[in-house]
């Protein structure tokens, strides 16, 4: 067969009308070659989008394989985990980055890849305060701005150029490198939670070295349990409970959801802050890292904390989670019989409100417990439920203390009943009371 006539029947089949709308042959190639093409290309397309997307979602952190990368960011342990744990975005998923979290070890990776952690600040940032902005807040720390003073330095109320109003801490031990506390200051801000008094920025110029806070302006829980007058008390049974609430679901948030867990170290009435709404804040949680080595525990104890302390840390001088539990026990029972820690009774005697309690409850004066400025009295079985809890708390074996997060599950499946079976101070508490 000829040349001529291969392609003269090629010809005559590409000219062929097929059953597809009637066209010929050669058109009906050409358009399934040209989709296939689109097709290609949308495949391309799709690829291309996925990595965009990929390198926009983790475009901020940037991953090695070399492990001292990741030992850059961890100079000191508190800092560098919490910023690790508390710092990256809620989208971001250490898992599925490949690079797989271990609380046994640390803030090192599982396999080769490690992560670099940008500067807290480029998610938000802790403001630094010039020490001329500090001194114009509070009016050059003038002693009508003063709001309060404790272990750990003074309190002055202030009000920046914006018009917001602050409570800067101005702290009494000034030793230490200032990178150092910078580092500590950007880790604590991390950490939030709505119970905790939130902080805003530092101030650290020459000697001076000072936290900025929010200020919450309705004192303190030691003033309306103890420093308030008159026959009646404004913290009601439920508002007691509540502040209860509060504060051990703050210190949850700090044994178990932070990594290495956070010991407040000095928790007490004085620094457990009220809003307008009676929400507590718990305040100078972290102060004890940022004062440096020299700053010793013992030289921050004479000064109120002595009734909120262990007696394990008499010998141990130890402050760990099982003496914040504690020291939440000794709390518990302050604010629901109204009593210090540490009664005064003449120069030399002493009462120490757990031993208080201890008797109470062996002598069976459960109604003598409950602080007699209150409006009302709660239902007994509530009662005797929040003491038991009290009791766990502090107990003097150490290890049979229960956790946070045992005692929030305590806290909280209160009976509904309870709630409503308020009765006032009246003789009918007491003849149930007797009856029993």
């Amino acid at each position: 067969m000829s040349f001529n006539s291969v392609v003269s029947s090629t010809v005559r089949k590409l000219s062929t009308r097929t059953s597809f709308f009637g066209l010929k042959l050669w058109p009906v190639i050409l358009i399934c070659i040209g989709i296939f093409i689109l097709l290609l290309l949308l495949l391309l397309l799709k690829i291309c989008c996925a990595c965009c997307r990929r390198s926009s979602k983790y475009g901020d952190y940037e991953f090695s394989k070399s492990e001292s990368s990741s030992n850059a960011i961890s100079k000191t342990t508190s800092s560098s985990m919490l910023l690790a744990r508390n710092a990256l975005p809620l989208e971001f998923d250490i898992e599925s980055s490949g690079c797989r979290w271990s609380r046994r070890e640390g803030n090192k990776c599982c396999d080769t890849k490690s992560i670099q952690l940008k500067h807290c600040n480029s998610i938000g940032g802790i403001k630094q305060y010039t020490i001329e902005e500090v001194e114009t807040a509070t009016n050059g720390f003038a002693d009508e701005n003063v709001i309060g003073s404790g272990d750990y330095g003074i309190v002055y109320r202030g009000l920046l150029f914006d018009h917001s109003r602050v409570a800067i801490k101005k702290l009494v031990f000034n030793n230490g490198k200032s990178m150092d506390f910078i580092q500590e200051v950007e880790a604590m801000w991390c950490i939030r939670h709505k119970n905790m008094v939130k902080l805003i920025g530092y101030c650290t110029e020459g000697t001076y070295k000072m936290l900025v806070y929010e200020y919450v302006d309705n004192g303190n829980l030691k003033h309306w349990l103890h420093g308030t007058i008159g026959d009646v008390s404004t913290l009601t049974w439920n508002t007691r409970m509540n502040i209860i609430l509060g504060i051990v679901k703050c210190l949850v948030y700090l044994h178990e959801d932070t990594e290495p867990p956070i010991v407040h170290q000095n928790l007490k009435s004085s620094n457990i802050l009220l809003d307008r709404q009676w929400n507590p804040k718990v305040s100078d949680f972290g102060i004890s890292k940022l004062l440096g080595p020299d700053w010793t525990l013992s030289m921050a104890r004479p000064t109120g904390s002595s009734g909120y302390m262990a007696p394990e840390y008499g010998s141990t001088r130890v402050l760990d989670q099982k003496t914040d539990v504690y020291s939440v026990g000794v709390l518990i029972i302050e604010i629901i019989t109204g009593r210090s820690p540490v009664e005064r009774r003449g120069y030399e005697h002493e009462v120490n409100l757990v031993e208080w309690l201890h008797s109470m409850v062996r002598d069976q004066n459960i109604i003598q417990i409950v602080d007699p400025k209150l409006a009302e009295m709660p239902n007994k079985k509530e009662l005797k439920r929040i003491i038991l809890i009290a009791l766990r708390c502090v107990d003097a074996d150490a290890e049979n203390r229960p956790k946070m997060g045992d005692i929030i599950h305590m806290l909280e499946p209160r009976d509904l009943l309870l709630s409503d079976e308020r009765v006032t101070k009246t003789e009918t508490f007491r003849g149930n009371v007797d009856a029993n």
